[in-house]
């Protein structure tokens, strides 16, 4: 029994000749075989309903906004920005203030909205007319001065909309402020915030 190796195989070896010839000849067999558009097969909808009437995909409820899909603002366009994070530190100080009572809520009429402001309002006179918190007072409040501003986070979530939060420190125990600001009539506007 003699040991004779095969015979290579090359790649390119084909009962046509060349690959390449093997390859037009495939394509012309298989264009062929399919013999078109038929008159029986008919396009596929691109939408479709789970009944009939009713839509696979229900639409939004009118008082709801979505905001997961970030729409591609205009370049230029002053409400793609997001406000600068020195102006977001000092909208978060000034919020503490007035909810603590330290600062009139009139000097945030431009900035906050007006039932957000009136809230703010409320909860820095509650705050102030406090027992605990009015014999604690000085004549000048000491908390004033002393927060300060240690993180700033600003979150867009879609164009002309951000929320920000900020961690504010100062002689008692560190406070925390979450703001929303919508871009309405050129300017940042606050529609909501909580204060921890």
């Amino acid at each position: 029994m003699s040991l004779t190796a095969p015979a290579p195989v090359l790649p390119h070896a084909t009962p046509y000749g060349h690959l390449s010839e093997y390859d037009s000849a495939l394509d012309h067999r298989l264009h062929a075989a399919s013999p078109g558009p038929c008159a029986d097969q008919m396009a596929l909808p691109l939408t479709w309903e789970v009944a009939p009437g009713i839509p696979a995909v229900p639409p939004a409820p009118r008082h709801l906004r979505l905001v997961g899909k970030i729409d591609e603002p205009a370049p230029g366009d002053p409400a793609a920005e997001v406000p600068a994070a020195s102006w977001v530190a000092r909208m978060a100080r000034a919020v503490a203030e007035v909810g603590s009572g330290d600062r009139p809520a009139g000097q945030l009429t431009r900035w906050v909205e007006r039932r957000q402001l009136q809230k703010l309002a409320a909860r820095g006179a509650a705050f102030a007319h406090h027992p605990s918190t009015r014999a604690a007072r000085p004549t000048v409040s000491a908390t004033r001065g002393i927060q300060q501003v240690r993180a700033i986070r600003i979150c867009p979530v879609s164009p002309g909309i951000v929320e920000t939060s900020a961690v504010l420190v100062g002689s008692g125990r560190g406070r925390a402020v979450a703001m929303r600001f919508e871009f309405v009539a050129e300017r940042w506007l606050m529609t909501a915030f909580s204060l921890g």
